[in-house]
C-alpha cells in the first residue's frame, strides 16, 4: 500500500454502515512535489487491514461519504483534481468513475474541503469543493464527465482603511491582487442555499449558492488562514471557526 510515510489528511465515516471509515493518505509538506498517494476503507471489525483500497494521482486533502449513497466517495486532491470513486467496483486498478480534468476546468491549486449537495434535482448528484486558487465549484455527475459550475469566486476583501487612506484606492488595489484562497467552508443547517468560507487572508465570508455576485457578509476577526470553520447545528446564526497559531 501507498501509505508509508504519508500523512493522515482526512478521516470520513460512512454514513449508513457505522462500523465503515475512510481514510486519506498525503502530505502537509508542501515544499515537495505531490506525488501518489491513496485511500483505505476499514471497517472497525478488521482495522489492520482495509477492506477497499484506492490509489490516486497526488496526495488527499479531503473526502466525504455521499449521505444517502453510501458507496460514493467524493474525494478532492492536492493537484486541484476532484474525484468519486464507488467503493463497490473491485478491480486490478480500483479507477474512479468521475474524475476533473483541466478540460473541465479541474482546479489550479489543493482543494481543502468537499461537500454532496443536499439539495439535488432531477436526480442529479453533485458536490460542492473550495480551493486555493479562489474558487467554489459544483460538479454535478453526468452520464460520461463531472460537469463544473462556479458559485462563487472568491475576491480579496482590503482591509479597514487607516487614517489618511483612500477607500477607493484600497478596493482597487484588492480587485487587482487577484483572488482569496479558499480553506474550508460549511453550509447551513437552516438555511441551505446560504454557506460560509474559510479563507487563507483570516477572512471568513458569508456567501449564497443563489447569489454568485458578491459576498453577503464578511467576518474579520482573524489575521491568519481559516482552516476550518462550522455552523453550529441548532443555532441558524452561530458558528466556530479555527486557526493555527
Amino acid at each position: 500500500y501507498k501509505t508509508n510515510k504519508k500523512q493522515v489528511t482526512s478521516i470520513c465515516w460512512n454514513p449508513r454502515y457505522r462500523d465503515l471509515f475512510a481514510v486519506g493518505y498525503g502530505s502537509y509538506d508542501f515544499q515537495k512535489n505531490s506525488s501518489n498517494a491513496a485511500i483505505c476503507v476499514f471497517t472497525l471489525k478488521n482495522p489492520s487491514h482495509p477492506e477497499y483500497y484506492f490509489e490516486t494521482p497526488s496526495e488527499v486533502m479531503c473526502l466525504k461519504f455521499h449521505p444517502q449513497q453510501p458507496a460514493l466517495l467524493a474525494v478532492g486532491l492536492y493537484n486541484g483534481t476532484v474525484m468519486v470513486f464507488d467503493i463497490r467496483i473491485k478491480g486490478a486498478k480500483n479507477n474512479p468513475i468521475y474524475q476533473s480534468t483541466v478540460r473541465t476546468k479541474k482546479h489550479t491549486d489543493p482543494v481543502w474541503e468537499v461537500h454532496w449537495n443536499k439539495k439535488e434535482s432531477n436526480r442529479e448528484l453533485s458536490f460542492y469543493s473550495v480551493s486555493s486558487d479562489g474558487r467554489v465549484t459544483r460538479w454535478t455527475l453526468m452520464k460520461n464527465k463531472l460537469e463544473p459550475e462556479d458559485i462563487i469566486r472568491l475576491k480579496m476583501v482590503a482591509p479597514p482603511a487607516q487614517k489618511g487612506e483612500n477607500r477607493v484606492d484600497l478596493d482597487e488595489e484588492m480587485a487587482l491582487s487577484g483572488y482569496a484562497g479558499g480553506m474550508c467552508f460549511s453550509f447551513n443547517k437552516f438555511v441551505d442555499h446560504e454557506f460560509l468560507v474559510g479563507t487563507e487572508e483570516g477572512r471568513i465570508h458569508l456567501c449564497s449558492i443563489d447569489y454568485s455576485g458578491d459576498y453577503l457578509k464578511t467576518y474579520q476577526g482573524h489575521y491568519l488562514a481559516v482552516y476550518n470553520v462550522k455552523w453550529n447545528t441548532f443555532h441558524p446564526d452561530v458558528f466556530l471557526s479555527l486557526i493555527h497559531i
